[in-house]
């Protein structure tokens, strides 16, 4: 029984640690739509690298697939 107990009050105090927010959080008017900025800031540096990473693959395409073409 003490351990369930435990186990509870444990799960409990996660919950009200997920309810926290830390610093400010940044909005950005486009269109008549609030975006969340750092949400779409993220999403497009994700964007680019993986752009970047597909570009420099296929820069110089080879019959036998070598290094980051395999």
């Amino acid at each position: 029984m003490n351990v369930l107990l435990c186990s509870i009050n444990t799960l409990k105090g996660l919950y009200d640690i997920s309810g926290v927010e830390v610093g400010q959080h940044l909005y950005w008017q486009i269109g008549g739509f609030q975006v969340h900025a750092q949400v779409l800031i993220t999403s497009w540096v994700v964007i680019a690298i993986l752009l970047g990473s597909a570009i420099i693959a296929v820069r110089n395409p080879q019959t036998i697939p070598t290094d980051s073409q395999n």
